[in-house]
């Protein structure tokens, strides 16, 4: 086992000198009224044992800044999840605060109950923000017709790390809503929960202030091809995983745009550092990358451990997944190459200059930010025209680069795009086909299309515009001397130049800090009077 906790009793984890410990007896209403009870600072605590929760832990009000959920550690407190599913009940519902950070820690979350009867779609972790969250030295496990293990609501950004998590199957995965809501009309009252906002936002790579993390994390499967997947994002949902384990699990999968006729899709995404494997069937699924933008490097994804590896859609492009309404009651579908009829979302079919597929579609692969969407079908607008239109999203490319993939996938490459005629290499995004370090400035990559990787002493002089280069001996993002996990990149660091005119090169993308900040806030300090090594 690779995860070893040292873990304290909870009596002796001070957050400031006035913090108070909240003893409870382990009880859903207990942990519910201490957690509402407490104020900022304060540890609320569960003592070792296993405690079976048949109602929803719900505290009813906004939790203080700075309080802490804490267990006697991942292999001594244990809470199942058995409430009864047929009301889609939630295990534990938390608002958390916009100020500091609610952490969870030392907590097996075990989300197999029997009393399973229907799929539970409500989460057994549900963490609504705006805010910031730690979760640290827990094991989440999903399955039994669990969708929902881990439900980040709006704006819930933070860290995840040091974690267990598995899945029975399919089930159990990050649920991320995570986008930022704001009003969006002349009612101010009516926020917007749809992910509009978000879609206007800047992208932001490496800002640790509107993304989720999730690193230093083991995945673990139980049946090899099943699918299970660490993450479903949608609904403007930013999320980074970095330096995890990944067995017999798929990473990353999303609904896009066209999942349902007013919610948008995952907005971005950034995935590197991470290790697959698999004990015998490959998955599914390695990353769906079919919404927005995203950054996939310096993964090792080895031999055959996916079916597809990286994959490419446009949801609206057809009815294979969702049947779409026809705008202005639904999104309608992307282009008229499928059912005769585009839809003035896209602005190929808006601008008359791609009616065919409709080019570029609404939030497809390889776009950013546009202009506001408000209110619903079929009285959705776009803000800037007051009208139904194409909202001029910025073309922001994917950067696939520098990861090991052996095998390929069941076709034999690594890229599964089903629609090639919307979604495009070194337009849409970029990737390093050679998959080999540079070796000279023309040599794999000469600067003409794709993506390179190597010193900066290697760097094309040269360059197209859109392509980018991966310089490994740049940046000092990287302060870990020791990542134990995924990839083992310990102290390595590495910057992304992108070619933004005719031989120009720009700094692009610098990673967040590593390890991200909020795992050194009032650490417990280690004793060895209480060593707890999590079980497989």
């Amino acid at each position: 086992m690779k995860i070893l906790v040292l873990f304290i009793l909870a009596f002796a984890l001070v957050h400031s000198a006035n913090a108070a410990i909240l003893a409870t007896d382990g009880t859903s209403s207990d942990v519910a009224a201490k957690l509402a009870a407490a104020e900022a600072g304060d540890i609320v605590t569960i003592p070792s044992g296993s405690y079976t929760w048949t109602a929803e832990c719900d505290p009813g009000v906004e939790i203080a800044a700075n309080v802490t959920l804490q267990g006697a550690g991942m292999s001594s407190t244990t809470i199942v999840d058995n409430v009864d599913v047929s009301t889609n009940t939630k295990l534990i519902d938390l608002r958390i605060a916009d100020t500091g950070t609610f952490r969870i820690t030392g907590i097996k979350w075990d989300a197999t109950g029997s009393a399973r009867i229907h799929k539970k779609d409500g989460g057994t972790i549900a963490v609504r923000g705006p805010g910031n969250l730690r979760i640290d030295n827990c094991r989440i496990e999903g399955g039994n017709d669990n969708y929902k293990t881990l439900h980040l609501g709006e704006a819930v950004y933070g860290v995840m790390h040091d974690c267990i998590f598995t899945a029975e199957g399919f089930d159990g995965a990050i649920y991320a809503y995570n986008g930022r809501n704001e009003p969006t009309d002349t009612d101010p009252s009516e926020p917007d929960i749809q992910g509009n906002y978000e879609w206007t936002q800047p992208t932001a790579f490496g800002d640790g202030s509107y993304y989720f993390y999730v690193e230093d994390c083991q995945m673990i499967g139980d049946t090899p091809g099943a699918g299970a997947r660490l993450y479903d994002g949608y609904t403007g949902a930013k999320l980074v995983v970095r330096f995890c384990d990944f067995e017999n699990y798929s990473i990353g999968e999303t609904h896009e745009t066209g999942h349902a006729n007013n919610d948008r899709g995952m907005r971005s995404r950034e995935i590197y550092g991470n290790l697959s494997t698999t004990t015998g069937t490959h998955n599914f699924l390695g990353i769906n990358l079919a919404n927005g933008t995203g950054l996939v490097w310096g993964n090792d994804f080895g031999d055959r451990v996916y079916k597809h590896q990286y994959r490419f859609r446009v949801t609206r492009g057809d009815n294979a997944t969702y049947t779409q309404s026809a705008s202005p009651t639904g999104w309608g579908y992307a282009g008229a190459d499928f059912n005769g009829t585009g839809s003035d979302w896209d602005g190929g079919t808006f601008n008359s200059t791609d009616t065919t597929y409709g080019y570029p579609c609404l939030d497809q692969t390889g776009r950013g930010p546009g202009d506001l969407l408000y209110g619903y079908g079929p009285n959705k607008l776009n803000l800037a025209t007051g009208t139904l239109a194409w909202p001029n999203q910025a073309l922001e490319p994917m950067y696939i680069f520098a990861n090991t993939v052996i095998g390929r996938g069941d076709s034999g490459a690594a890229i599964t795009n089903s629609h090639p005629n919307r979604i495009q290499a070194n337009r849409d995004y970029y990737w390093d086909s050679d998959g080999s370090p540079q070796i000279s400035p023309t040599s794999p990559f000469d600067g003409t299309s794709g993506v390179g990787w190597g010193t900066l002493a290697n760097r094309p002089t040269t360059c197209t515009p859109g392509v980018a280069y991966w310089a490994t001996d740049q940046g000092s993002w990287n302060t870990s001397s020791s990542n134990p996990y995924g990839v083992q990149q310990n102290g390595a660091d590495g910057v992304l130049y992108k070619c933004t005119a005719p031989n120009t090169w720009t700094l692009y993308y610098t990673p967040y800090t590593y390890p991200h900040p909020l795992r050194t806030v009032e650490d417990p300090p280690s004793s060895p009077s209480d060593l707890n090594v999590a079980q497989p």
